[in-house]
């Protein structure tokens, strides 16, 4: 006789980047498996892999590319899934920075729904020069563990974000990814540095944290960005 099917409940949200609303269930137990021995690995890599395939599974609503969402796309929805899943709030160990004698470790609880993405959203468009500009989009966590401080890294993969250059009379869409590296090499310092802020300047997964030290009294806080402190 087969065992009986247990229903999942569904929930809402918002992928940041496009305010698009998406339906996802919680994880089961064997992607949370797969999740934890992920993080237990520590490889950066290893993690966003589980992280996509569990967010494949999870999301209901069609046609959602996750591999080609933006780095913060992916942590606020993962966390949100987390939270469905595991648990609204998660408790993380805090102790004093550098300059503080007090070495008592405090636990402090943040609900997950507090968490968000901070930072505006631009569109992507950038002019070069008065004529000249490029439609770009934000990096997905492939681009980013891809980054390196060697100069042919970094302009590979902000040639990976170019959609688009345009000039006063056409668009051109219609290149390799070589050319548009050997084009990124020709610019100038100023030029280049507008591409550069784009991507300073990124959306981030971000909070907070504030805690008084019940030991000395001491009221301290430090700020969490990135999926991976959230987690590691």
């Amino acid at each position: 006789m087969a065992l009986p099917t247990i229903s999942l409940p569904s929930f809402e949200t918002k992928i940041p980047s496009t305010k698009k609303k998406i339906k996802f269930r919680p994880f089961l137990v064997k992607e949370e498996k797969v999740l934890l021995m992920a993080l237990e690995g520590k490889d950066k890599r290893e993690i966003a892999n589980a992280i996509y395939d569990v967010l494949d599974d999870c999301i209901i609503t069609k046609n959602v590319d996750v591999r080609k969402l933006p780095t913060f796309d992916i942590e606020y929805l993962f966390l949100m899934l987390r939270s469905k899943s595991v648990g609204e709030e998660i408790t993380f160990t805090m102790s004093h920075g550098e300059g503080i004698e007090c070495d008592h470790k405090t636990e402090v609880s943040v609900n997950l729904n507090e968490v968000q993405v901070e930072g505006k959203i631009l569109d992507g468009n950038i002019m070069l020069t008065d004529t000249v500009g490029i439609k770009m989009h934000y990096p997905t966590i492939e681009a980013i563990d891809n980054l390196k401080e060697d100069t042919d890294a970094i302009l590979s993969v902000l040639a990976s974000c170019i959609d688009v250059v345009f000039d006063a009379d056409d668009v051109y869409e219609d290149f390799t990814h070589d050319e548009l590296i050997e084009w990124l090499g020709n610019l100038n310092t100023s030029q280049f540095e507008k591409i550069n802020e784009f991507f300073s300047n990124s959306p981030k997964l971000s909070h907070t944290i504030k805690w008084k030290c019940p030991k000395c009294g001491q009221d301290d806080e430090v700020t969490i960005e990135g999926l991976y402190n959230f987690f590691i």
